[in-house]
C-alpha cells in the first residue's frame, strides 16, 4: 500500500506495481519468519521496510508518478498535489511569456 498511494500517484502502472510489491512483500514475510523463527524471533515489519525500500530503488519507468519524499502526505493529498502539478506543467508549455 505504501508503494502505490504513499509514494507514487495513483495510476494503473503504480496500481500494478502495489501489487506485485503485495505479493513480494508477502513471500519476504513467509521467508523471514521461517528464517528468524529458528533462533525465537519475530519477523514484525521488516518484510514490509525491506521491500518498499527495493522498490523504490527500482523504479526506472515509473520515475515520472514518484513523489519526492519532502512531499509525500497522504494518499488523497498526493492525489490532489498530483493533478495541481500536471496542471500547472500544461499552464507553463502553454505560456508565451519570456
Amino acid at each position: 500500500m505504501a508503494v502505490g498511494g504513499l509514494f507514487f500517484t495513483f495510476s494503473w502502472r503504480t496500481h500494478l506495481f502495489a501489487i506485485a510489491s503485495a505479493f513480494i512483500a508477502a513471500y519476504t514475510d513467509i521467508a523471514l519468519s521461517n528464517l528468524l523463527g529458528t533462533v525465537g524471533l519475530p519477523a514484525c515489519s521488516w518484510a514490509a521496510t525491506l521491500t518498499v525500500t527495493l522498490m523504490l530503488l527500482m523504479t526506472g519507468s515509473l520515475a515520472a508518478y514518484r513523489i519526492p519524499i519532502g512531499q509525500v502526505m497522504a494518499p488523497e493529498h498526493n492525489l490532489r498535489s498530483r493533478s495541481q502539478w500536471e496542471a500547472g506543467k500544461a499552464a507553463e508549455r502553454e505560456s508565451t511569456d519570456v
